[in-house]
């Protein structure tokens, strides 16, 4: 691949390298932790940390390892994330947008009750398993 052409596929991708360090950056700061410390547990400088953190595309074999040192499962970070390069889209719903519930006022005021004590990374990481219990009861016959 030339240089113009991988340049090019970066620009088509840059939103998700950004969504990606945005989020690592969350979590990083979720846990208490500097950039120092996470450098030092991956062997990096706390430079290429911040690189990471504000969109430089991030190697699949450095997300496993920042994922490992976080504690979290891979996928987690690429939930909710959109599905489109370049300029087609595929519509996510965004995660703030009141829904109608079938459920009780009560129950929809306790969820959203436990969601307050949430940090903003553990928000996503719920929100994505309710989710995936959703779709996993759609598919059941």
């Amino acid at each position: 691949m030339s240089a113009g052409q991988d340049r090019a596929d970066r620009l088509k991708t840059q939103h998700i390298d950004d969504l990606l360090g945005q989020r690592l950056r969350e979590i990083r700061n979720a846990m208490g932790l500097t950039r120092e410390q996470v450098g030092d547990d991956l062997a990096v400088s706390d430079s290429r940390i911040r690189d990471y953190e504000e969109g430089d595309r991030i190697p699949a074999a450095r997300l496993w390892q920042f994922c490992g040192r976080y504690g979290i499962a891979v996928e987690s970070l690429f939930e909710g994330l959109p599905h489109h390069v370049g300029g087609r889209v595929t519509e996510v719903a965004d995660e703030s947008a009141p829904f109608d519930s079938p459920f009780g006022d009560e129950v929809v005021r306790a969820i959203n009750a436990a969601a307050e004590q949430l940090n903003p990374v553990e928000r996503r990481l719920a929100l994505a398993a309710l989710r995936g219990m959703g779709q996993r009861k759609l598919k059941t016959p």
